[in-house]
């Protein structure tokens, strides 16, 4: 399959689990969670990463088949899983109550690499102080040179304007 065609399918399985901030990806796709979860991750889109940070705020529940994914990836595709894992269990706790207001059943992600990776608690002045640490984390196991908080910020900032304003178009008018 092509990266375009990749690509294509990925975005269309992220809409059909609410995740509908990504251009493209009219088809279907019929991938399993853990099956999205390494294709996201092993994919070298950025935005398909970023999204992957946006799949875990608001699929707290799919942090079951992350330590087994991680295993099942080579080192680079770990590494930003991992990273992603980590950026959203961070966000949700800084972002807890506005993500509370928009998500039914809300409920938080396990902490499962901040000991392991040498990062900060998650609860640590509400996931800030870690989310700062995991962008330099991350950035030391990157061939990438970019801001790397700024873009879980984007994850947070992209999935907390859709869900916006898909509660909006749902809402009465006066």
């Amino acid at each position: 399959m092509e990266r375009a065609d990749e690509r294509g399918s990925l975005v269309a399985a992220l809409r059909a689990h609410g995740i509908r901030f990504l251009a493209g990806g009219d088809g279907e796709s019929e991938l399993t969670p853990p099956e999205l979860i390494a294709a996201l991750a092993k994919h070298p889109d950025p935005r398909l990463h970023l999204a992957l940070t946006a799949v875990f705020l608001l699929h707290p529940e799919w942090a079951a088949w992350v330590p087994e994914v991680v295993r099942q990836l080579d080192a680079a595709a770990a590494v930003e899983l991992q990273a992603r894992y980590m950026a959203a269990v961070y966000l949700q706790r800084l972002w807890r109550t506005r993500l509370r207001y928009y998500v039914r059943d809300f409920k938080l992600l396990p902490d499962l690499y901040s000991q392991e990776l040498g990062l900060p608690p998650s609860d640590e002045r509400y996931g800030k102080v870690g989310l700062v640490a995991l962008a330099e984390w991350h950035a030391q196991y990157s061939a990438y040179p970019f801001n790397r908080l700024a873009s879980y910020y984007k994850a947070a900032d992209l999935l907390l304007g859709q869900l916006r304003a898909e509660a909006n178009e749902f809402a009465p008018t006066g």
